[in-house]
């Protein structure tokens, strides 16, 4: 076996990992990082863009919110279930984080995600220029790479841990196997669980949500998500906290047919269930979390969107109404195009894209009931006629359907890379507690391992904060081992 010794001991390199191991380095502790995959980074490697707010990148666009007003509204968000402290610092924390990345080279750029969200995501512009966007935050994960081994930070890749080492309560280091399947002892004054979550484990995601993950397509997802370190802290004696899955809907087969998934996902005309009856206000899809509550609740998982010819014409001469910062916003543009395509797939054409010349055609299609979605069509067309929703109070965006052909998508349930909040236990100092809530000497915890700030459902109205937790959580665990290490 062979031996290993430092300050921190680091489980897993993504996000959370990195930041950790960079802050604990800056603090002059001495770090190991165990990763079983062959780089950094984890999901982290498909993300955007971190939250901050009062930033001064913020601040130079004239944008006015402030810490204490957001801190007010996910608190109120939340309904004060989650931990005021801990929230607390880590929005006090968020500017000066965006900071800290700048001076590793990372430039960003500020935006919000829907209309109605506030400007906090700082979305990583790609190495080279170019828009900000998905996989964009791989610029920002090789800068803080750098940063690492210019900081001295131990990388040991292709080694996952496999325990805990826990001596009279107390964490003193990990058991881990390398690539040669030597087992090694690293022991510590800290050990810091930073793997991710769980969102790859079906099996895990099921028995601790509650949440059917079958009926859940994952994205945004990498290998190696699949619970390594909830599970060896509850073996460390660590209580779990409730398990939240961020739901959210879109197209089956999203990254394959990305312009139709920006045109569905940003502004559905009407959304229906299998029964053939509306059941959201559809502005609602701007907020992704709150569209995949509803429709998680609906027959089958599902809701299906469908619009007609005219509009898509229109967005096409004129642009979206609804803008997204995942999306762009040129998805309109090869509509029929791409509409044509997909229809001619044999595996998506029929299956989850429709095109009718009549509404009754399209249920026989899809299979939705044919009455209900009849009336609820005229129903709707009704109501664009009197500019008032009679039945779900829409207030915006009230176009008939009225011109073929119609074009129909049949929405899944969607997660990114599964599991966005809960796990396991910590304090505002992510330490790790135990059932009785006292700490878990040695033991702390970053990251989505942690992330128990937004209660049951993510709040994308302060959008970048699953990033930012990962990114502040590491740096205030390791401010505190620095603190601690005082009293060794």
């Amino acid at each position: 076996m062979k031996k290993m010794e430092c300050d921190v001991a680091v489980v897993a390199l993504g996000l959370s990992g990195l930041a950790t191991s960079i802050a604990a380095a800056e603090q002059g502790l001495s770090v190991i990082g165990f990763e079983k995959m062959r780089v950094a980074g984890g999901a982290a490697n498909m993300g955007m863009g971190p939250f901050a707010v009062e930033s001064r990148l913020q601040k130079k666009k004239q944008l006015t919110l402030t810490r204490e007003e957001a801190f007010m509204h996910h608190m109120e968000y939340t309904h004060y279930s989650v931990d005021a402290h801990l929230v607390h610092d880590f929005f006090w924390k968020s500017a000066d984080t965006i900071d800290w990345l700048m001076d590793m080279g990372v430039d960003f750029e500020v935006a919000p995600y829907f209309p109605k969200a506030e400007w906090t995501a700082h979305n990583v512009i790609p190495e080279g220029g170019g828009r900000p966007g998905p996989r964009g935050a791989g610029t920002m994960v090789k800068r803080m790479t750098e940063r690492a081994e210019q900081m001295g930070v131990q990388m040991v890749f292709e080694t996952p841990v496999k325990k805990v080492l826990m001596e009279n309560g107390r964490a003193v280091g990990v058991l881990a196997v390398g690539p040669d399947g030597e087992e090694i002892e690293c022991r510590s004054k800290f050990v810091a669980i930073c793997t991710g979550g769980l969102g790859l484990n079906m099996e895990l995601t099921k028995e601790l949500t509650g949440i059917d993950p079958e009926s859940i397509e994952f994205f945004a997802g990498v290998p190696g998500l699949v619970g390594d370190g909830i599970k060896m802290a509850v073996e460390a004696g660590v209580k779990l906290a409730p398990i939240f899955p961020e739901l959210g809907v879109g197209v089956h087969d999203n990254f394959n047919h990305w312009e139709l998934e920006g045109a569905f996902r940003s502004k559905p005309e009407v959304a229906v269930n299998l029964d053939g009856f509306r059941f959201i206000n559809e502005e609602m899809s701007e907020m992704s979390s709150y569209f995949g509550n509803a429709t998680y609740n609906q027959p089958g998982h599902v809701c299906f969107e469908i619009v007609d010819t005219a509009r898509i014409k229109h967005y096409i001469k004129y642009g979206p109404e609804v803008l997204d910062q995942v999306h762009g916003d040129d998805f309109y543009e090869r509509f029929f195009e791409k509409a044509e395509e997909a229809l001619a797939e044999p595996e998506f054409g029929g299956k989850y894209f429709f095109k009718a010349n009549t509404i009754e055609e399209l249920a026989d299609m899809t299979g939705i009931n044919k009455e209900n979605l009849v009336e609820t069509i005229n129903n709707w067309n009704s109501y664009c006629d009197h500019g008032r929703d009679l039945e779900l109070c829409r207030t915006r965006y009230l176009y008939p359907i009225a011109t073929p052909p119609f074009y129909c998508m049949k929405m899944v349930m969607q997660g990114a890379a599964g599991i966005a909040s809960g796990g396991i236990t910590v304090n505002h100092k992510l330490q790790c507690l135990d059932a009785e809530d006292k700490v878990v000497p040695g033991l702390y915890a970053c990251g989505i391992d942690a992330c128990n700030i937004y209660g049951p459902t993510y709040d994308f109205y302060l959008p970048g904060m699953n990033m930012a937790f990962a990114l502040n959580s590491g740096r205030m665990a390791a401010e505190y081992m620095a603190e601690e290490l005082n009293d060794f």
